[in-house]
């Protein structure tokens, strides 16, 4: 009887630690998965700062928006509207041309009404899965060769 008991015991003890096992095992998989998508979205907020960052530089390098467009187009990506400009971006941040890209960089030119030679301008980075934007950032350039 006492032999019954020990080996009843066993398979409890057995089948407790599988359990255990189990979900130390569901755990981690649900860890990696946060880290995946964590990881995705530094990514892609990594991609939306340098798009940013290159923008920025280009509109201080600007004299008028049909500049910056073409500072920014490389083989069709920028598209020009009344006071700013648009550029498509692939998610690996090079160039898309046919119009269907992951990033959407906005571009603003807005004079300022005091002196047209002061510019602001606001850059926002969009992704095609979000509605606000991935990243944004305001700068000014004067531009000094240009008369009021």
């Amino acid at each position: 009887m006492k032999k019954h008991a020990h080996i009843t015991a066993f398979y409890l003890e057995t089948l407790l630690l599988i359990i255990v096992f189990i979900g130390i095992i569901l755990v981690l998989t649900r860890v990696s998965g946060i880290c995946r998508s964590m990881s995705t979205d530094a990514e892609l907020l990594s991609n939306a700062v340098c798009l940013a960052q290159n923008a920025a530089e280009a509109v201080s390098a600007s004299d008028s928006p049909d500049t910056l467009a073409a500072l920014l187009d490389e083989g069709g990506n920028v598209h020009a509207s009344g006071s700013g400009v648009e550029a498509l971006y692939e998610k690996n941040m090079t160039p898309d041309q046919d119009g269907d890209a992951p990033l959407r960089v906005l571009i603003t030119w807005e004079p300022s009404p005091e002196d047209s030679r002061f510019i602001r301008s606001a850059i926002s980075v969009y992704s095609r899965n979000r509605d606000r934007p991935v990243y944004e950032l305001a700068t000014a350039v004067y531009l000094e060769g240009v008369s009021p």
